[in-house]
């Protein structure tokens, strides 16, 4: 009797348990969280995570500060739309998965095509400009177009073909509206115009969106589209598109401990086996040898501060990848491993890396006899570039994986997922300082 009564109340914790459980995760789900170390408890820590990872609760704001959550509230009349009579007959209710991902890539391929064409007149039809999240986004899609259209002229290439394919993780039907998490891969090709043999380049980029379709005199078009756009820190200088991309701060600072008087007897860095790997783990970029899939051995930042250092660390640790020995102060998940200005500070401060240059643009491919291209040409494969978005701290990491036709540095990164990609690409606001770092070894 004593045994059968502890059994139920044994069965009743842990149904109290449950539900206790359920409800403070629906709790936190609905708040705004600001800093995700508060909370102690790690298994409700990893069903938050995996809330933001899917986009199920909330959304990701690129610009905000460490940890820091947004809840979703895009869509605030969306539900109440789709109950009205003249809505019902776009009930999406019956719409199969196939069918779905052929309307997105439909439209996404349409607005792709406006960076070979710089024609931004056709994109209007692609938006629900009725409302003024469509407005936002086709306002955000025509600064896109008109900032590649000047980064490829300035460098005198040309945009053969952008594709774009999508992979839907989630849907969420509401009335009249389909919200979708997805990964969107890009392939970009291009040849150089001065160059009649020019082969074409290619390079990949991968996004993550959360995406709203509507359906629109029987067409579905973009209700609102949030993502963190690769070119987001170029764009700043086209609110009224201005005329050109690059206004170059003065000033260069050469490194006095240059790689090229450092030596080892024993290399402890692997640069081919760097770049597999950073080939291979790139994410959601076009080019990517894995699934479009991270290397689930390590923890994903995406959506709380960032994985691009934590994806270059990687690069040069794991035994996959470069092989430089992990240890100290560089381990997974530590500062120096997972946040950009602690990973140059360890990386120059110990001796394992070497700034080559720093400065904008126009300083690191300034003309010289000893270097025709500028200090980008001392990059080698696996050396890695920092991005600066203001003075003090650096703000992103990329690793460089190879060279195109005229040998302009190509690099691999996280968040956004990118491969091979012209080092600059989406770096162009006049602010911007780049740091050349070479990896002794």
């Amino acid at each position: 009797m004593i045994k059968r009564h502890k059994h139920v109340i044994f069965f009743i914790l842990i149904i109290s348990s449950i539900f206790g459980y359920k409800a403070k995760l629906n709790y936190v789900k609905g708040m705004q969280l600001k800093n995700l170390t508060e909370i102690t408890d790690e298994k409700l820590k990893y069903n938050i995570l995996n809330v933001n990872k899917y986009n199920q609760e909330c959304i990701v704001v690129s610009n905000l500060p460490k940890y820091k959550l947004v809840q979703s509230n895009i869509e605030p009349n969306s539900e109440k739309q789709g109950e009205t009579d003249s809505n019902k007959k776009n009930s999406v209710e019956n719409i199969d998965e196939n069918q779905l991902k052929s309307e997105v890539e439909r439209i996404y391929n349409a607005r792709s095509a406006a960076f070979v064409s710089g024609d931004v007149s056709s994109l209007k039809e692609l938006f629900d400009t009725s409302q003024r999240y469509g407005k936002w986004a086709l306002e955000h899609e025509i600064k896109r177009v008109k900032y590649l259209n000047d980064w490829s002229n300035e460098r005198n290439i040309t945009f053969g073909k952008v594709a774009s394919s999508v992979r839907i993780k989630k849907v969420y039907p509401r009335g009249n509206i389909i919200k979708m998490a997805l990964q969107e891969s890009y392939k970009f090709d291009y040849v150089y115009n001065n160059d009649d043999n020019s082969p074409i380049n290619s390079f990949g980029v991968g996004i993550r969106h959360t995406t709203s379709l509507i359906k629109k005199n029987d067409k579905w078009v973009i209700y609102n589209d949030w993502y963190t756009d690769c070119f987001e820190d170029a764009l700043r200088g086209y609110s009224n598109v201005a005329d050109s991309i690059l206004r170059m701060l003065p000033n260069i600072h050469d490194s006095n401990n240059g790689h090229e008087a450092l030596s080892y007897s024993k290399p402890f860095y692997n640069r081919e086996k760097a770049v597999a790997y950073a080939d291979k783990y790139c994410g959601a970029a076009w080019g990517s040898s894995n699934n479009f899939k991270y290397n689930k051995k390590y923890s994903d930042y995406n959506g709380i501060g960032g994985d691009c250092s934590n994806f270059a660390s990687q690069v040069l640790g794991d035994k996959e990848g470069g092989g430089m020995p992990i240890g100290g102060s560089w381990t997974p998940g530590s500062r120096a491993w997972s946040n950009a200005d602690g990973l140059k500070n360890y990386l120059v401060g110990s001796g394992r890396g070497s700034i080559i240059s720093v400065g904008t643009f126009k300083d690191l491919t300034k003309f010289s006899e000893r270097l025709p291209s500028g200090a980008v040409g001392k990059l080698q494969i696996g050396d890695l570039v920092a991005y600066e978005k203001g003075r003090g701290n650096v703000d992103h990491f990329a690793v460089v994986t190879g060279f195109d036709s005229h040998g302009y540095p190509l690099v691999n990164s996280h968040t956004t997922d990118r491969y091979h990609v012209p080092w600059d690409l989406g770096w162009g606001d006049a602010k911007i300082r780049f740091f050349l770092i070479h990896i002794n070894g």
